[in-house]
């Protein structure tokens, strides 16, 4: 198997889990703080790795602050500050079905941006899933999982932020230069310094953040290592060797896995409007997967 298919896979399933982990450590922290404490450790972690790479490169060649900007914004600090705020105001199986339009709005953005052929039915297979997502975000009085739709259209609003992230780095730019560690180590700080004025606020309004339960500190840890430095590495990886449209499928994987966490870990209910609803994203992103290959087998004769 291609090594960026594991890559990919480790980190998705990593994204998967974390879903749990910041809901536990929602009921301690506020979701900037979080954000922030998140990003700053998982940078610091890659900054041994950089100042060894930046010592034996000897380069003095100024880097790309305003592209790695950017990218911060798309895929670090301004999505998860869309997401974890998102999952603050609502339910974990919401947010992880929601997600999962992710590779729509890949396929969307590869057709626009990468000009890569699409054909009329791969539309209605988008239709489907929009129709799915937004059935699950419509309240509903008999769901008792503190479901909410603000909270859902600001998980939707970052999805479509980190599907902009996942294009942007299929036309990489002075970025491609710098080493995968020190990429991941600039992003998540520009993305903690990004967010560090919201988690001052937060601070300054509600005081410092309450440490005592250790399945806090858990939650941290694996936010930290697991779904920030690890997974974004892995990330980054994989996307230089699997195409976008491979990553865009691979996604799919994501709502499963963060189901499941959110039914188990945080003992959420299945209600039928969720199962509907995730039934025609799933449709949707099927159907448009197999016009796909359709489109690719044609291509090739």
């Amino acid at each position: 198997m291609n090594k960026g298919y594991i890559m990919a896979i480790i980190a998705i399933i990593f994204w998967g889990i974390a879903i749990a982990p910041t809901k536990w450590a929602l009921e301690a922290i506020q979701p900037f703080t979080l954000i922030f404490l998140r990003l700053v450790f998982a940078g610091v972690i890659f900054l041994p790795y950089v100042w060894i790479q930046r010592k034996q490169r000897k380069t003095t060649r100024t880097l790309p602050w305003k592209r790695l900007s950017i990218l911060s914004f798309t895929g670090v600090g301004g999505y998860l500050f869309l997401f974890v705020y998102g999952i603050s105001l609502t339910s974990g199986t919401h947010a992880s079905i929601i997600s999962s339009s992710l590779s729509l709005f890949i396929f969307v953005f590869s057709a626009l941006y990468l000009k890569e052929r699409v054909v009329g039915k791969q539309w209605l297979g988008l239709l489907f899933s929009l129709v799915g997502v937004f059935l699950i975000a419509i309240p509903s009085k008999i769901e008792n999982n503190s479901a909410s739709l603000t909270g859902d259209m600001f998980v939707l609003v970052s999805t479509i932020l980190f599907a902009i992230y996942t294009i942007q780095m299929k036309q990489p730019q002075a970025e491609a230069e710098l080493p995968s560690e020190t990429f991941t180590a600039l992003t998540l700080l520009i993305g903690a310094f990004t967010i560090f004025p919201f988690a001052a606020f937060e601070t300054w309004q509600y005081g410092m953040p309450n440490f005592i339960e250790p399945k806090t500190w858990w939650s941290i840890a694996f936010l930290v290592v697991g779904s920030s430095s690890a997974s974004y590495w892995l990330w980054n990886q994989a996307i230089d060797k699997i195409s976008v449209i491979t990553s865009g499928i691979l996604l799919n994987a994501y709502p499963v896995v963060s189901v499941i966490t959110s039914v188990l870990l945080l003992d959420e209910t299945m209600t039928w409007k969720i199962g509907i609803g995730g039934g025609l994203v799933l449709i949707g992103i099927l159907w448009i997967e197999k016009e796909k290959s359709k489109v690719q087998h044609q291509e090739q004769f």
